[in-house]
């Protein structure tokens, strides 16, 4: 197996652990738990610690520590994400002819005042599960070696502020010390306030 190719859930996870019925063909929730998974888990782990995990499921090398860590905590908050990111293509399919809606007799397609409803809801719950495992890791970042000591060259860097509640504010611009932004020698310092 490919570490690009691990996915920390499948598709019967996200079903069992989501709304999305036992029906829904996998091959619409796969590439949703890639995204979800590179997009929001990645962000809140870092790449170091991400690909540590990713590599530790390709080797069977994962310690207890870090089985738990996914089981636990990324698994939940994975399933919730791969929800939201699918769930307006649920139903609406790209093909070359175009995007097009599913229906059936016995159905009707959701207005988009609903759809967004909804997806508010779906997103306020996986964000719930997102700060529930970047506070387990602020926590317990003395389990994760590669949390708190991050590749010097990490791409993505963790940030636990991913929590958005739907309102923008505009403040005015503050000039950033850039040695200070990106002091990797500290702490967690309540783990991201400093990214």
């Amino acid at each position: 197996m490919n570490i690009l190719d691990v996915k920390f859930i499948g598709p019967d996870f996200v079903k069992n652990n989501t709304p999305i019925e036992l029906n829904v063909d996998d091959t619409k929730i796969n590439p949703f738990i890639t995204i979800s998974q590179d997009t929001h888990i990645q962000l809140v782990l870092g790449s170091t610690l991400y690909n540590r995990l990713k590599q530790g499921v390709v080797n069977n090398d994962l310690n207890s520590n870090e089985d738990d860590l996914i089981k636990d905590y990324i698994a939940p908050c994975l399933a919730q994400w791969t929800y939201y990111e699918a769930y307006p293509f649920l139903n609406i399919k790209s093909t070359n002819k175009g995007n097009v809606k599913e229906n059936s007799e016995w159905s009707t397609n959701s207005e988009l005042d609903e759809i967004k409803f909804m997806r508010n809801a779906i997103r306020d719950m996986a964000e719930f599960y997102l700060k529930r495992l970047s506070k387990y890791l602020c926590d317990f970042s003395e389990l994760f070696p590669q949390y708190n000591n991050p590749d010097p060259k990490e791409n993505v860097l963790k940030n636990s502020k991913s929590y958005f509640t739907g309102v923008y504010t505009r403040r005015r611009a503050v000039p950033v010390d850039i040695e200070r932004f990106y002091d990797r020698t500290r702490d967690c310092d309540n783990c991201g306030e400093n990214y």
